[in-house]
């Protein structure tokens, strides 16, 4: 668990980056500059130029947040922390500053704090998922604390033991959590672009092929973010009770391999349903279904709204 929590200080999924508010030329060439030094790990030239950026436009949001990951890269947590409050105060519409402030106090241990700025993250955007996922690691790294406390006292208690061990088999797995931008952001500033229906199909299925390799590498957050914030989640479950039980049934396997087969697009207004041939594998268990997707656009991406499956 304290492996994913620090994991997630360095690399937390809200590690997206701001397109810039600036019109600036001068600050647009150098984020250029500044993500490639990010992505080639010189983070101390990156540090150099997102220092001097700051200098020429001190209201750019984008900037600060670039400085702020990389004082995190470079260890220079205080200063992250710094840098990153100062975003949440200066810029309170943006979730992803909040993140990260709060995986950085996660990782000095003040789990508390970390828990409320993660919840003012979800206050400012309901439907960030990443927030959602760290909020329950803060609340599963709280527990596994307070059972290991429980077994200082009393090594042979069953109950502690059992519970503890439910939650290192549930939180084993290890999350992609690099991307690359904000969607509601990028909403805003790029128009969106008229596909033809052979281009819809291209993307469709290109979006059930990450969907499907997701669920094989049980990559939870890639598997997660592929789903509407108003999904039609079954057995009248809600968005938390739904996620914890696809993430305990995709992490206990040891195997998972999906074959899809024969897709099928239907083209409605604001809709798109997929159909297609299911193969899935796990272990022992070799099941064929007939499975349906039903995609609406969702702050400029094809999410699955419904899924359906049936012999």
């Amino acid at each position: 668990m304290k492996k994913n929590i620090n994991a997630r200080i360095l690399f937390t999924a809200s590690i997206i980056f701001f397109l810039s508010y600036s019109t600036s030329i001068f600050s647009k060439t150098n984020i250029e500059e500044i993500k490639l030094l990010l992505k080639n790990g010189k983070y101390d030239k990156a540090e150099n130029l997102v220092n001097m950026s700051i200098n020429n436009n001190f209201n750019d949001p984008e900037l600060l947040f670039y400085k702020g990951i990389i004082e995190t890269n470079l260890n220079k947590n205080n200063q992250a922390i710094d840098t990153f409050r100062d975003i949440t105060e200066r810029f309170p519409q943006l979730p992803e500053p909040f993140n990260n402030l709060a995986v950085l106090y996660a990782g000095k241990g003040q789990y508390r704090l970390a828990k409320e700025i993660l919840e003012q993250a979800i206050k400012t955007n309901p439907s960030y998922l990443t927030a959602h996922i760290n909020l329950g690691d803060i609340f599963t790294k709280m527990a596994s604390e307070a059972y290991n406390k429980a077994l200082e006292i009393d090594k042979s208690n069953n109950i502690a033991i059992t519970k503890l061990s439910m939650i290192t088999q549930l939180f084993n797995y290890q999350p992609n959590t690099r991307n690359s931008e904000i969607e509601s952001i990028v909403a805003k500033k790029e128009k969106p672009k008229k596909l033809s229906k052979e281009e819809l199909s291209i993307e469709i299925k290109k979006i059930i092929k990450n969907w499907k390799v997701s669920w094989e590498n049980k990559d939870m957050q890639g598997y997660l973010n592929s789903y509407a914030s108003n999904f039609n989640y079954p057995n009248n479950m809600n968005k938390v009770e739904w996620e914890k039980y696809r993430t305990n049934r995709i992490v206990s396997k040891k195997t998972i391999n999906i074959l899809i087969s024969n897709i099928n697009l239907i083209f409605k207004k604001e809709k798109i349903t997929a159909t297609f041939v299911q193969n899935y594998k796990s272990g022992k268990l070799n099941q064929i279904s007939n499975k349906t997707l039903v995609f609406i656009k969702e702050k400029g991406q094809w999410l699955i709204f419904k899924e359906t499956s049936g012999q």
